[in-house]
């Protein structure tokens, strides 16, 4: 054995820095510019197809006329700098369901609930089929749902999911069926209309998912900027 050789070939090792796994950066904006649009687009025609959710000879992006309606705000997920997930959300003033995707499949429900009071939509909620961890892509997307919640008062947010998501948003969100299947213009599979009250179940909510946590500077600054950030919540 060469001992001189061994020896440094050791101290080279021992003063290597040890490995840093260092976490993912998410980031998430609101989306305005043509680039930021068109990767939505992509991502939404990339997890519709996956699922077989939209016709096989649609162009290869997804856009609806909610995108621009009055109330509407589309956001981008990114992690480490690259598109990876969306959502987005509308905003029913008490007595106008009208500006509600869902309405348009489930209208007695959507204006029942908009009876009642602000109704906050989550649409077009949308992973990188590549992402292997679905579930905390959609955590970091439903805090712009919670914060616009929190900001407008609404009295419920609601979202119309596939069948086969009804366990995952039932479990996680402890969100309650509020309809049977029905078809959504667009879209292949039929949707369930499912939601919560944020007065109620936003602390509950928030012990489980810190993500959710929002805090009233957090929902100001969203009322004012649609900034979403994913610091831990400020006074």
């Amino acid at each position: 054995m060469h001992i001189p050789l061994l020896t440094a070939r050791l101290r080279r090792r021992a003063a290597a820095p040890p490995a840093v796994r260092v976490p993912p950066a998410y980031a998430m904006r609101r989306v305005a510019s043509r680039e930021d649009w068109a990767a939505v687009r992509a991502l939404r025609f990339a997890a519709l197809a996956h699922h077989q959710d939209i016709p096989g000879d649609a162009t290869r992006a997804f856009v609806d006329g909610h995108d621009a309606r009055a109330g509407t705000t589309t956001f981008l997920l990114s992690r480490d700098g690259a598109p990876h997930a969306s959502t987005r959300a509308s905003v029913a003033a008490a007595g106008e369901p009208g500006t509600l995707p869902a309405v348009l499949a489930f209208p007695r429900e959507i204006e029942r609930l908009a009876a009642a009071g602000r109704v906050v939509e989550a649409s077009l909620t949308v992973v990188d089929p590549a992402v292997t961890d679905v579930p905390t892509a959609i955590f970091h997307l439903y805090r712009a749902h919670m914060l616009a919640c929190a900001a407008t008062g609404a009295e419920w947010l609601v979202t119309a999911v596939r069948d086969t998501q009804i366990g995952f948003y039932r479990r996680v969100f402890d969100m309650e069926i509020l309809t049977g299947a029905e078809r959504m213009p667009g879209l292949g599979a039929p949707r369930v209309l499912m939601g919560l009250r944020p007065g109620e179940q936003a602390e509950r909510l928030g012990r489980r998912i810190p993500l959710l946590v929002v805090a009233a500077a957090d929902a100001r600054r969203f009322e004012d900027e649609a900034v979403v950030t994913f610091e831990p919540p400020c006074a």
